[in-house]
């Protein structure tokens, strides 16, 4: 995101309002949100393709906002609180991942309950998603 355009006041105090970077940001938002909500409508009334072209230009919309926007959309805050969420959200996953699969298994091995298939791909799916964040781990460390 670029730093030129919509200044405040004038000054010392030369920085994107706190108005102008929520307005974008809403925007940012909105677009894919509109996207979404008229994938939906076009799909309850039967218009598959027309839901999916609705559902691309909010992503469109969402890239171009993210792209053109004259104001930085995401300072040193919004990464800290990412940084919280994410390790959150691997915390709940291993502890799901570690207690379901066990659970699975035992349960399984001992004639008490056979997990449904499904489950099984649940479980790969949290797999897969520590597999993505060890791969970008290393990738963005090595570019450091």
């Amino acid at each position: 995101m670029t730093e030129t355009g919509h200044r405040s006041g004038g000054g010392s105090g030369e920085t994107p309002t706190v108005s102008t970077r929520r307005r974008y940001r809403r925007l940012l938002f909105g677009s894919v949100g509109v996207g979404v909500v008229a994938n939906v409508a076009l799909r309850l009334l039967s218009y598959p393709v027309a839901a999916e072209a609705a559902y691309w230009v909010g992503i469109v919309g969402f890239l171009a906002v993210w792209q053109f926007s004259p104001v930085t959309l995401f300072d040193e805050r919004d990464a800290e609180l990412e940084r919280r969420a994410s390790t959150v959200t691997l915390v709940v996953a291993a502890v799901v991942l570690v207690l379901g699969a066990s659970g699975a298994r035992t349960l399984g091995a001992l004639g008490i309950y056979d997990a449904p298939p499904f489950v099984g791909g649940v479980l790969y799916g949290y797999v897969g998603l520590f597999v993505v964040f060890a791969v970008a781990y290393g990738w963005i460390s090595g570019t450091r």
